[in-house]
């Protein structure tokens, strides 16, 4: 058996930046492989220590186990992102306490506690107790009384983003996970949801008394992406928009039973131009109805379907997964990209992750449901995933950030 391995610190809480702070280090005899694991969340990675048998999990070489030898993700992430655990939501809770422990040659030698910070269990407030027609939970700054507010806009499943909105509170925002159909008093349906809706929700959002500044952020993921570049093109009061696995064209809209023949949102009234959907290529794969909707489409419709993005008054971000097969991200986000690259005073950024799908899933969860939904393949791999889900948080952090510093 080797020498008894002693772990000297151990990550407790957060940098500002959203990643965890601190590292995990555990050092014995040179030459050996280590088994880490996460306890609670059975996962495992075995590494090599270096010449003097120490092992920082920052940068630490796998061998072996759950984890991916080449992931491009710090251990203590991975081996949150590689558990079995299949939860993909908010956790009710304050703290989360996450036991790991160290074997050398099948023996545990050491053990240690990584504390992930939550927000208080529940949001400050649930809009549909406190206005007539928004629903959706807001969670305050936490560590600070006031901060730029981010509405988080849900895709085509219908569930509020609320772990979302609770991982920007933790970061210094007031962030409202906005549910927008398939809720109380809500649309039943993706179809002609109205724009209005959202613009009342901006409004709110401003005047509420942790909110600073006078821009809001919007931040959607999927059909809530294309939302979000929509609305922020739409509305003065918007500053930075975040679009992840979105579209820069509004498409026809969705309610899980047919093709509906009119848009996803509505204006004034009247539906907003969409790309229709074609009548084949649906029963092959959603990504192939969807690649031919857009081939099919005429000059015209494709026009009058692009989201006027260089209108947004902010900085805009895309997240792409090269290999979405649910729908192809990054030709619906080429288009936008295509049209703020020929504006003048345009500011953006477009983040193409080759290998990941459409599951780019928020930092430090459990990413293996990322491959698959109700509606088919969503691409990409478990490792390049892993990767995309933490590498384009920072950015995402940096681009709301444009909207102004908190007020402590």
């Amino acid at each position: 058996m080797g020498r008894r391995v002693g772990v000297e610190r151990a990550v407790s809480g957060k940098r500002r930046d959203g990643r965890p702070a601190g590292y995990l280090r555990a050092s014995g005899s040179g030459g050996r492989r280590r088994a880490v694991r996460d306890d609670d969340r059975r996962a495992t990675a075995t590494v090599e220590t270096d010449a003097e048998g120490t092992v920082n999990l920052t940068d630490a070489t796998v061998v072996d186990g759950d984890v991916p030898a080449d992931l491009d993700v710090p251990l203590s992430v991975a081996l949150i992102q590689f558990t079995e655990d299949q939860t993909f939501g908010f956790r009710k809770s304050g703290a989360d306490s996450l036991a790991y422990g160290v074997d050398v040659d099948g023996e545990e030698v050491g053990r240690t506690e990584l504390t992930r910070v939550y927000p208080p269990g529940t949001p400050a407030i649930d809009l549909q107790e406190a206005h007539e027609t928004l629903v959706g939970p807001v969670f305050e700054p936490v560590g600070r009384e006031r901060g730029p507010g981010v509405i988080v806009l849900h895709g085509s499943g219908g569930s509020p983003s609320t772990g979302i909105a609770a991982q920007l509170a933790l970061n210094g925002y007031t962030a409202l996970a906005l549910h927008y159909f398939d809720g109380p008093g809500l649309p039943q349906d993706l179809v002609e949801v109205p724009l209005e809706y959202v613009g009342t929700a901006i409004d709110w959002l401003l005047d509420y008394e942790t909110t600073t500044g006078e821009q809001a952020g919007l931040l959607g993921y999927s059909k809530g992406g294309e939302l979000s570049l929509l609305a922020g093109s739409q509305y003065e009061d918007v500053g930075a928009v975040v679009s992840i696995a979105g579209s820069g064209v509004v498409w026809a809209g969705f309610d899980g039973r047919g093709l509906p023949e009119t848009s996803s949102w509505s204006l004034d009234g009247d539906p907003v131009p969409y790309v229709p959907y074609a009548r084949d290529g649906w029963n092959e794969s959603v990504l192939q109805g969807y690649q031919n909707s857009f081939d099919e489409a005429t000059d015209e419709e494709l026009e009058a379907a692009t989201i006027p993005v260089e209108e947004i008054d902010g900085r805009v971000l895309l997240v792409t997964g090269g290999d979405d097969q649910l729908w192809d991200t990054e030709r619906f986000h080429g288009v936008a990209a295509d049209r703020l690259t020929g504006a003048d005073g345009s500011d953006f950024e477009h983040l193409v992750y080759d290998g990941a799908g459409h599951g780019i899933a928020p930092p430090y969860y459990p990413i293996r449901r990322t491959l698959d939904s109700p509606y088919g393949p969503l691409g990409g791999t478990l490792e390049a995933n892993a990767e995309a889900s933490h590498g384009h948080w920072p950015h995402v952090l940096e681009s709301l950030g444009t909207l102004g510093p908190d007020e402590g």
